[in-house]
């Protein structure tokens, strides 16, 4: 891929994860006790819902404003596949060993099945990994191309 295309790529994937962390993390903090009330349901997050339910969306709207600025849209990537990361290994435990299947998701991901979560959230993932790996090679590119005489 010509380093002319990275940009755009990067551009789409950050508009995707954008849309998703703001969507997310407002819908969360809008029906918060329904969103408190799910997570404590979960057999792997009951004695910590609480903090998972401030925590959560606000790292996703934290999130959001990291990938707005081009000065910490980097650290917004990471901060992104790090929290999907976790997201989709969540997806996983939670259909690999929970008796229950409680959905403290909110909005249009809760008329997906676990399974098709899952997918989702590992092709966000691989996505939000593409963009951190053309964002790399483009900042390689343009020191390179900074240090010739």
């Amino acid at each position: 891929m010509k380093t002319k295309a990275f940009n755009p790529a990067i551009e789409a994937i950050t508009a995707v994860l954008l849309l998703l962390w703001i969507y997310t993390g407002l819908n969360k903090l809008i029906h918060y006790d329904k969103f408190s009330f799910e997570a404590g349901r979960s057999p792997f997050l009951q004695h910590i819902a609480p903090l998972v339910a401030i925590m959560v969306p606000t790292g996703e709207l934290v999130i959001a404003a990291l990938l707005i600025f081009k000065r910490t849209r980097v650290a917004g990537l990471y901060a992104s596949l790090f929290l999907m990361t976790l997201f989709t290994g969540y997806v996983y435990i939670m259909l690999r060993y929970a008796y229950d299947l409680p959905c403290s998701c909110g909005g249009i991901i809760e008329l997906l099945t676990w399974e098709q979560h899952l997918a989702v959230n590992f092709i966000i993932t691989l996505l939000t990994a593409i963009a951190i790996l053309l964002q790399s090679r483009l900042t390689m590119r343009n020191k390179q191309v900074i240090s010739l005489p």
